[in-house]
């Protein structure tokens, strides 16, 4: 059975596309006359069911000038559009504009600006955005932070818009009012905000009492510390689910700031590169008492607290206990050799982990070492029993050790990260499915 599964692993199958090609030829042209239909053939309901599995500009492109009836289909049409602009000329992006843009805003429910010429023409989708009266999902990559003020007030008179993104390109001076007028938007419920703010680093934005957000799951990509964070964190008190990508390195809390209360707070992503576990043990005592899944990533931080298998129970017994999924990837340079037998050895505090509070709950771990660039390096990480999203295949200078005896799950990867170009032969022996759908890749010789 594994070897007929390895087999349809797509990336790694060597059959000859040619013979591929030759097969479906023969086979069409063994089938009866009347068995084979044109596309053009199909009724406008199915048409329409095809449509909806293409990107629309790749809709647009290959019919919107082919006959006077596609064009028909594609003008005439009541079904949401998605429009995404990225990789497109600007003479194509301008006909496109004109086409279908300006003349559907009440058709169009997600837009997605990465392309940055964009924001700046004349024929900007920013400057007629309040006329997407069904817009639900809203994604400006890579935008000048001129252009953020006026995006906002664009914003403000959709009712429907329930998914915001914002990745800016430059430094962006008023973090404080940009946050503000979202905050304001009426029906978002998510929103992911990576707006470098250096100038404003200690610009404190107000807590509030009285004006919140419906936000319901909060990304924050930003530089800032546990005061700033307390103050946005006041305008949301319906928060579900919080990532964290870049707490700042003076994480600390100031004067006359508390922390909020978030009853309904149960997902929490964190990346603790630098931050101290004494920090980091501060913000959980004031917040995540309510928590249910931990997931935290840890590069190259010198504490050696994170771990003290110890202090993480003592934490969570005490300050999460609705706690159900912990998920913990801490990579380090490689400071402890390997046993007779080339596995990585256990110090003691890693070696806790193996205690009766762990094998409880069913959580495991495993110590890997491997090699990057000149150097070498040790990962420690959970494996099972939940399904992890992300996983790493790396050039290992050892077999690994697992902490407690658990198989990784990888049924539900989706996220796959090699370092090693030898690993990418051994690869079908972990993903032998067609799950994996982002695959990343560093090399190192």
């Amino acid at each position: 059975m594994k070897q007929v599964k390895r087999q349809q692993f797509y990336c790694f199958d060597n059959y000859d596309e040619n013979e591929r090609k030759k097969i479906r030829i023969e086979s069409c042209n063994n089938m009866p006359r009347e068995s084979i239909t044109c596309f053009e053939g199909l009724p406008n309901e199915l048409i329409y069911e095809v449509f909806k599995c293409l990107d629309y500009f790749h809709v647009y492109k290959a019919f919107f000038n082919l006959n006077l009836r596609f064009h028909d289909l594609i003008t005439n049409s009541s079904l949401p559009i998605e429009i995404n602009i990225s990789s497109m000329s600007k003479s194509e992006y301008q006909q496109y504009y004109s086409d279908i843009i300006e003349t559907r805003t009440h058709r169009i429910n997600s837009l997605c600006l990465s392309n940055i010429f964009v924001c700046g023409l004349v024929q900007s989708p920013i400057r007629i955005l309040s006329t997407f009266c069904q817009l639900g999902r809203l994604i400006v990559d890579n935008i000048q932070s001129k252009y953020l003020e006026n995006l906002l007030l664009q914003l403000m008179s959709l009712s429907s818009l329930t998914s915001l993104t914002i990745i800016s390109l430059d430094d962006v001076n008023n973090t404080n009012l940009i946050c503000r007028q979202i905050f304001r938007l009426p029906a978002l419920t998510y929103c992911k905000l990576s707006m470098r703010n250096y100038r404003d680093h200690d610009v404190l934005i107000p807590s509030t009492t009285d004006s919140y957000s419906p936000i319901e799951h909060l990304i924050i990509d930003n530089d800032l510390d546990l005061s700033q964070i307390y103050s946005l964190l006041s305008y949301v008190p319906q928060l579900r689910r919080l990532s964290l990508q870049r707490p700042s390195v003076s994480w600390k809390q100031r004067a006359n700031t508390s922390p909020p209360t978030l009853k309904h707070l149960t997902h929490v992503s964190l990346n603790l590169d630098r931050i101290s576990f004494d920090r980091f043990e501060e913000i959980v005592k004031n917040l995540f008492s309510t928590i249910q899944v931990l997931y935290t990533s840890i590069e190259y931080n010198t504490d050696d607290a994170y771990k003290d298998s110890r202090k993480w129970e003592q934490l969570i017994l005490y300050h999460m206990p609705n706690l159900r999924v912990f998920d913990i990837r801490d990579v380090r340079k490689a400071t402890h050799t390997t046993d007779n037998n080339n596995l990585p050895i256990l110090d003691n505090h890693t070696n806790q982990f193996t205690s009766s509070f762990w094998i409880k709950k069913q959580w495991f771990f495993a110590l890997q070492h491997y090699k990057l660039g000149f150097g070498s390096r040790q990962i420690f990480y959970s494996t099972c029993p939940y399904r992890r999203k992300y996983y790493g295949l790396f050039k290992q200078l050892n077999a690994g050790a697992c902490v407690n005896p658990c198989e990784t799950n990888l049924s539900s990867v989706h996220h796959l990260e090699i370092q090693c170009v030898n690993e990418i032969i051994n690869c079908t022996h972990y993903f032998t499915q067609y799950y994996c759908t982002y695959f990343g890749m560093w090399i190192f010789n």
